[in-house]
C-alpha cells in the first residue's frame, strides 16, 4: 500500500502570479528579492480587500526549474516506460552521474505529464516531495563538485585539506554551503558537507560517527523515515543552497532532535512555510 497522500498547498510565489513571478530556483538574490517583494505586496492588498484563496494542490513547476522541464517534456513516452520508476533508488550518492540526470529527468517527465493530465497518483505526489529533497542534495554536492567518488563509504572530505593550504572559502559557493571550522578541522564523510544548514553540519561533526546509524539518518532527511501519518525528513521549497527554502517535519524533529539543535534558521523557515499553510 502506498503512503497516505499529504495534501500540499501552493507556495505564496505560486498563487495568482504569472511564470515570470514565480522566484522558485532563481539564484540570482537581487532578482529573487525583487520577486519577493512584487508578490508580497500583492498578497498584501489582497489581504487589505478581504480576499481569500482556497488550497489548491502543488504545481510541478515549484518543484522543478525551466530547464528541467524543457528538458523533461522532449522526451517520448518510450523513454518513460524504458526504466522503471524507484524513487527509492534514487540517492545523492552518484551526483554526477548518467544514471542520476536520467532519473531526474525521467521523474520530472512522468510527474509534468501526470499533473497536466489531471490524474496525478497520491504515492506520486509524496514522492515528488521526496525526489525534491534529494534532488537538492545532488544540486548542492555539484556545487560542492563533490563526485561519486567521494560519496564511497569510507570517503573522506577533502576540506581539511583546504585549511592546510590555507583556504578557508571556497570561491563561487554560497554562503550557506561555505565550510566551518569544524569542517575544516574535524575529518568526515562529504555527504555532511552538502547539507546548507551550518549548525546542523557542526552537530553532526561533534557526534562520533559511529554514535549513530549513517544510513538512517540519511535515509530519513530525504523523507523515506517510517511515519504513522504525514512527511518525515526534509522539505525543499525553493533554491537547494538557500537555508530559507528548507522545512523540517515534526517527525525528523522528534526523532533526531540533537541534529536540529540550536538550529534558529532552520526552525524559522520551518514556522514561515507551515504558517503560509495554515498550519501552528
Amino acid at each position: 500500500m502506498p503512503p497516505p497522500f499529504i495534501p500540499l498547498q501552493l507556495m505564496p510565489q505560486q498563487v495568482n502570479v504569472s511564470t515570470e513571478d514565480d522566484w522558485t530556483g532563481t539564484s540570482d538574490p537581487r532578482a529573487r528579492k525583487k520577486m519577493q517583494d512584487r508578490i508580497h505586496q500583492r498578497i498584501r492588498r489582497q489581504r487589505m480587500k478581504g480576499i481569500s484563496r482556497p488550497p489548491r494542490m502543488p504545481n510541478p513547476q515549484s518543484f522543478f526549474d525551466e530547464h528541467q522541464l524543457s528538458t523533461a517534456t522532449s522526451f517520448s513516452g518510450d523513454f518513460i516506460e524504458v526504466e522503471p520508476l524507484s524513487i527509492y533508488s534514487f540517492t545523492a550518492c552518484e551526483p554526477e552521474s548518467e544514471r542520476t540526470e536520467r532519473f531526474i529527468i525521467h521523474f520530472s517527465t512522468r510527474v509534468h505529464a501526470d499533473f497536466t493530465n489531471g490524474s496525478p497518483r497520491a504515492d506520486m505526489l509524496l514522492n515528488l516531495v521526496q525526489f525534491n529533497t534529494t534532488r537538492a542534495l545532488v544540486m548542492n554536492a555539484r556545487i560542492m563538485n563533490i563526485t561519486s567518488e567521494l560519496m564511497l563509504p569510507d570517503a573522506r572530505s577533502r576540506l581539511p585539506c583546504h585549511a592546510i593550504e590555507g583556504a578557508a572559502t571556497i570561491p563561487s559557493v554560497p554562503s550557506s554551503l561555505q565550510p566551518t571550522h569544524l569542517q575544516l578541522t574535524i575529518s568526515h564523510h562529504p555527504w555532511v558537507d552538502i547539507l546548507p544548514l551550518p549548525e546542523i553540519r557542526d552537530n553532526i561533526l561533534r557526534r562520533d560517527e559511529n554514535s549513530y546509524d549513517k544510513k538512517a539518518l540519511c535515509r530519513d532527511l530525504r523523507g523515506f523515515q517510517d511515519v504513522a501519518n504525514g512527511l518525515g525528513g526534509m522539505i525543499v521549497w525553493g533554491d537547494p543552497s538557500d537555508s530559507e527554502a528548507w522545512e523540517v517535519t515534526e517527525a525528523f524533529a522528534s526523532k533526531w532532535p540533537w541534529v536540529i539543535q540550536d538550529c534558529s534558521r532552520l526552525l524559522e523557515s520551518t514556522r514561515h512555510w507551515r504558517s503560509i499553510r495554515g498550519e501552528s
